[in-house]
């Protein structure tokens, strides 16, 4: 795979003061996924991140849900963003109908590789260090993608941990027809029933082992339609000192009625697995 950059700026991102938003491009398998960038630092920032990383917060890389870039998804992202991050955002839908051309069965090493892609991508893109810290981040499905690239035995070094976001009980590696836009119907969700000839099903909890020593935090919603906190809690089981559970009051999936506690949780868990280093 040869990522390749190509930016473009756009405005800045609301609520982010200061938060110019890019966007670029990484190439997998000789396809384009477009890559939302947020740099909430100013010019001589950038510069001296460049020489150190010391003291630098981690750069973010996000997953949306399999619905797409729009909507909740999109929200999250400038959440992220305007907690000062560094962020790298793409559409989880997208990714996987690259990924799904002619490389079925798709592989937790496929997801893997493509990561790495998008992060040497981002770093480039942002001034960042070749070996800058990172967390891996995503909400629904891409939570499930995260997760599964952290959980590759040769997932990028510098990655310090995962935040997944509504993380389903399980995972299907596969996308309806469709412009990556639309949204999807709610059927088409993560954890949903099998469809015919739909992927194998994925179990995730069991994958965070897999991912320690790295830090892994979950942000579950009270109200979770797919898979409500005190079930996945259960699946989780209790905190230690590699994994961290925030349940969060919210009546639904996109954290419905609950967004300042939600902003609150995501921020939280963020800075607890960016502060390891690997």
């Amino acid at each position: 795979m040869a990522p390749g950059i190509s930016c473009a700026p756009r405005p800045v991102l609301p609520g982010g003061d200061g938060v110019h938003e890019l966007t670029t491009h990484v190439v997998l398998h000789g396809a384009r996924l477009t890559l939302h960038l947020a740099d909430p630092r100013s010019a001589s920032a950038r510069a001296a991140t460049a020489d150190t990383q010391s003291g630098a917060l981690p750069l973010v890389v996000y997953g949306s849900g399999d619905g797409g870039w729009f909507g909740a998804a999109v929200g999250m992202f400038k959440m992220i963003a305007g907690g000062g991050y560094p962020a790298v955002g793409f559409s989880s839908r997208a990714l996987l109908k690259i990924e799904q051309a002619g490389h079925a069965p798709l592989s937790g090493h496929q997801i893997g590789d493509s990561y790495r892609a998008i992060l040497e991508t981002s770093r480039r893109a942002l001034a960042l260090p070749p070996d800058a810290p990172a967390v891996l981040t995503g909400w629904s499905r891409g939570a499930s993608l995260a997760l599964l690239a952290a959980a590759e035995p040769d997932s990028d070094r510098a990655v310090t941990g995962i935040v997944a976001i509504g993380l389903p009980r399980d995972e299907q590696l596969d996308v309806e027809p469709g412009d990556d836009e639309d949204p999807v119907p709610a059927v088409s969700s993560p954890g949903s029933a099998s469809r015919p000839g739909a992927a194998r099903e994925l179990l995730m909890y069991p994958l965070l082992g897999r991912v320690a020593p790295r830090r892994s935090a979950i942000v579950q919603a009270s109200g979770d339609g797919y898979l409500p906190a005190t079930q996945a809690r259960v699946l989780f089981g209790a905190d230690s000192e590699f994994k961290r559970f925030y349940e969060v009051p919210a009546g639904n999936h996109r954290f419905g009625g609950g967004k300042d506690a939600f902003r609150q949780a995501l921020l939280d868990a963020l800075a607890w697995a960016g502060e390891a280093r690997p």
